[in-house]
């Protein structure tokens, strides 16, 4: 009986562990997401109506965020490096747009 009750209490750790991570991801994705409408909106002057998530990549071991959209008017593709804190704010931004222009082989 004591062993169903440890094997249950240590499922539900698991479990409630395991959910906390991944909608902290998710929410941490759509925070970074509204960094960059922001941005955009802001600096190129795109309505955010018009901007669309091409790929977003959380990279682990440097805590980033990068960021691929495209303006679907001008069918322009951008991309960003964003890192938030933990409680979702801004921590570093950076457009990398006009390098990833230079270097693509047309």
């Amino acid at each position: 009986m004591k062993k169903i009750i440890l094997f249950n209490l240590l499922f539900c750790i698991v479990v409630v562990f395991v959910a906390f991570n991944y909608f902290n991801s998710k929410s941490r994705s759509a925070v970074v997401f509204n960094y960059v409408q922001d941005y955009m909106e802001t600096n190129y002057g795109i309505d955010r109506e018009n901007i669309i998530l091409v790929e977003n990549n959380y990279q682990r071991g440097m805590g980033l965020f990068e960021i691929k959209v495209k303006d679907t008017v001008t069918e322009n593709v951008y991309f960003y490096e964003v890192d938030i804190s933990d409680d979702y704010s801004l921590y570093y931004f950076k457009d990398l747009s006009e390098l990833h222009r230079k270097n693509r082989a047309d």
